[in-house]
């Protein structure tokens, strides 16, 4: 999915009581507490986090709970693992209020096949996501979910033991093929975001 144009119809920016400088974007995972679920299906948003920040090692700064980019420095990132995936909803809106304009989560899909992801945008459902559900009762659904699949087993009743355990050696070479697409599509994403700000605020200084 091409995202350079898209910014506006991705996302809504919320009013937040920022602290320090000010943020375009708070970028957080979801998942289970680690390490006591630390590489369960549920915990593949963490798993892309821990992927993420390898990967920009070069430019990132961890700032507390938080890791601060000099190659975006529009872009803040939070791993939210000291909550169960069905309260995230506390600590996401807590600390997105105080340090971000606009929200992006990215967490497991059980409705999209392993190896495929979706950028969705803002006042999509839930699909029945109880991270996704959590976050909903604390913040308006006004912001941009990366959905990263771990496909559903065809058993219903083992739905919970599927989100529950780990990816086997084939299932970790699909997240090996995934996660370099994904972040690619987070850093067009970011992009668009930074320029949108800027002409933002281009707009801003020619109007006075």
């Amino acid at each position: 999915m091409l995202l350079r144009n898209v910014f506006n119809s991705y996302f809504v920016p919320i009013r937040a009581n920022t602290l320090g400088a000010r943020r375009e974007l708070f970028i957080a995972s979801i998942g289970n507490p680690e390490p006591e679920y630390q590489s369960t299906r549920h915990n593949v948003g963490h798993m892309f986090f821990d992927y993420l920040t390898a990967r920009w090692a070069s430019h990132l700064t961890s700032n507390g709970e938080y890791y601060i980019s000099s190659k975006y420095p529009k872009v803040v990132l939070f791993k939210s693992s000291k909550s169960f995936m069905n309260l995230q909803g506390r600590p996401i809106s807590k600390h997105y209020r105080k340090h971000g304009t606009s929200l992006v989560i990215i967490h497991d899909e059980l409705q999209i096949d392993l190896g495929k992801l979706q950028i969705r945008k803002p006042g999509t459902s839930a699909r029945g996501h109880n991270g996704l559900k959590s976050i909903n009762s604390h913040l308006p659904n006004t912001y941009t979910k990366v959905a990263i699949g771990i496909g559903r087993p065809l058993d219903k009743s083992q739905v919970l033991k599927h989100v529950l355990g780990k990816f086997s050696a084939l299932e970790m070479d699909k997240l090996d093929e995934v996660f370099p697409r994904a972040l690619r599509e987070l850093e067009k994403l970011i992009e668009s975001a930074s320029d949108q700000q800027e002409k933002r605020e281009d707009g801003n200084v020619s109007s006075h």
